[in-house]
C-alpha cells in the first residue's frame, strides 16, 4: 500500500525577484530550525540516476508488502537502516542521502545536481510532521523555469513560502521520484547555466537596511550600489578614455 496524502497539488505563479537569496556561508550551516541539515550540494548528475533507481525499487517493494500507511513508513525506515547502517557507511547509491527520509532522496539529489540548495525535506507523516512529501530549497531565476517544467511533467506542486524559499511537494513519494527523473531530463539545460545559487555576502554596510530574508531584487539593488561606489572610488579610470593632447 502506497500512502497518498490529501493535498491540493498546485504550481503557483512565482515571481523570480522574490526568491530568497542564500549566502555561501549558509550552505554549510543551513537555514531555519532544521537541526538535521546536511550539505549535499556538489552532487554530480552521474549520482542521481542510481539514486532514482534504488529509491524507486525500495518504495515499490514497501508498497507491495505494506498493509497500511504506518506499515509502509516502517518498512522504508527499517530497510534504509539495514542497508545503510550508520553515518560512516559509504557503500551503495543511497549512502550519501541515507540521513534523509525514504521518498525524497532522489528529489534532493536532483535539485543538488542542478545547482540548487536543499535545506529541509520530509516524506510526509500521518498525524505529525509534514502532511505530504516535500523538499524545501533555494534556487535562482535561471533554474526556476526548468524546475517548474519538471513539476508539471511529474505531477508535483511548487510553491514559495513566506521567506522566499521554494517547496516542491506531491501527494505521494513516487511522484517525487518522478520529479527527480524529469529533472535529469533537463540536465544539459541546467549545465548551461553559469550562475551560482549561493551568493557571496556583501559587506554589512550594504545589508543593514534589509531583513535577513534578502530577496533577489534586493541583491540586484545592492550590486548596482556597489558598482556605483566602485566608480566613485576610482575616478582616475575615466581619464583613460578622454581625449589625448
Amino acid at each position: 500500500m502506497l500512502p497518498r496524502f490529501d493535498v491540493e497539488v498546485r504550481i503557483d505563479e512565482i515571481k523570480p525577484e522574490l526568491l530568497r537569496v542564500i549566502w555561501i556561508g549558509e550552505v554549510d550551516e543551513g537555514i531555519g530550525d532544521n537541526r538535521l541539515y546536511g550539505d549535499v550540494t556538489g552532487t554530480d548528475w552521474l549520482e542521481v540516476e542510481p539514486v532514482i533507481a534504488a529509491e524507486e525499487a525500495l518504495l515499490k517493494a514497501a508498497e507491495s508488502n505494506a498493509v497500511d500507511e504506518a506499515d509502509f513508513e516502517r518498512i522504508v525506515r527499517e530497510t534504509i537502516s539495514e542497508q545503510y547502517p550508520g553515518d560512516d557507511f559509504d557503500e551503495g547509491p543511497l549512502s550519501a542521502f541515507a540521513m534523509l527520509d525514504g521518498g525524497v532522496m532522489a528529489a534532493v539529489a536532483a535539485l543538488s545536481a542542478a545547482g540548487c540548495v536543499p535545506t529541509a525535506s520530509c516524506n510526509g507523516h500521518y498525524g505529525h510532521g509534514e502532511p505530504r512529501p516535500v523538499v524545501r530549497f533555494s534556487t535562482d531565476e535561471f533554474r526556476l523555469p526548468l524546475i517548474r517544467d519538471a513539476c508539471v511533467r511529474s505531477g508535483c506542486g511548487l510553491i514559495m513560502d513566506r521567506i522566499g524559499m521554494l517547496q516542491v511537494y506531491a501527494a505521494d513519494v513516487l511522484a517525487m521520484v518522478e520529479f527527480a527523473r524529469q529533472m535529469v531530463a533537463f540536465q544539459h539545460d541546467f549545465e548551461a547555466i553559469d550562475s551560482e545559487v549561493a551568493c557571496e555576502q556583501p559587506d554589512e554596510v550594504y545589508l543593514y537596511q534589509y531583513d535577513d530574508d534578502l530577496r533577489r531584487r534586493d541583491l540586484y539593488a545592492i550590486h548596482e550600489q556597489m558598482q556605483r561606489d566602485r566608480v566613485v572610488e576610482c575616478p582616475g579610470q575615466l581619464s583613460l578614455f578622454g581625449d589625448e593632447d
